[in-house]
């Protein structure tokens, strides 16, 4: 499993989550194995640091709909009927064959940086890429990333609580830390 599968596995644990202590494990679990840089953007994106939009929602759907030769209104009827554009396009795409660009968050994160200021060519070029290549679970995150939707539902004390179980911190040096 890539760096990247990894992290998109443990976004989707904390998302299909209500209790605090399995929040608290999978991140444990997850900060345990992580690289550093990694650990780093997590703690930025859990935290609601997240990096501008790479390209529009009407972008995406408009890339999304060439590559499946859906016709717009039954793009958009599933688009209603799930309720999330990542996830749909996540859903709609045909089966990965290939390599992703990057195997690691850190790695998609300064790729997205890179990206800003190119031009839309360059920008489809890396999405379309990665959409043929990243399974499902890994494209909706992908996807929230590039859309600037990225949100998670983990409080700031378990993030905290969880790097205290794997650094040799104190709990309320690390939150002064990330504060």
């Amino acid at each position: 499993m890539t760096p990247f599968a990894a992290f998109c596995n443990l976004v989707h644990l904390l998302g299909s989550s209500t209790k605090t202590n399995e929040k608290l494990q999978a991140l444990t679990s997850y900060f345990a194995t992580a690289t550093n840089a990694d650990k780093v953007w997590v703690i930025a994106l859990f935290s609601g640091r997240r990096p501008k939009r790479l390209v529009s929602s009407t972008t995406l759907q408009l890339w999304c709909t060439e590559i499946t030769a859906l016709p717009l209104w039954l793009f958009e009827e599933s688009y209603h009927t799930v309720g999330d554009l990542g996830e749909t396009i996540a859903l709609l795409l045909p089966p990965p064959i290939g390599t992703p660009t990057c195997t690691s968050l850190s790695a998609f994160m300064l790729q997205m940086q890179a990206l800003q200021s190119a031009d839309e060519t360059e920008k489809k070029t890396f999405i379309i890429a990665n959409w043929k290549a990243l399974n499902t679970n890994e494209r909706f995150v992908f996807n929230k990333l590039m859309s600037g939707g990225f949100r998670i539902g983990v409080s700031q004390k378990t993030i905290v609580n969880a790097l205290a179980k794997t650094i040799a911190l104190d709990a309320a040096v690390i939150a002064h830390c990330i504060s």
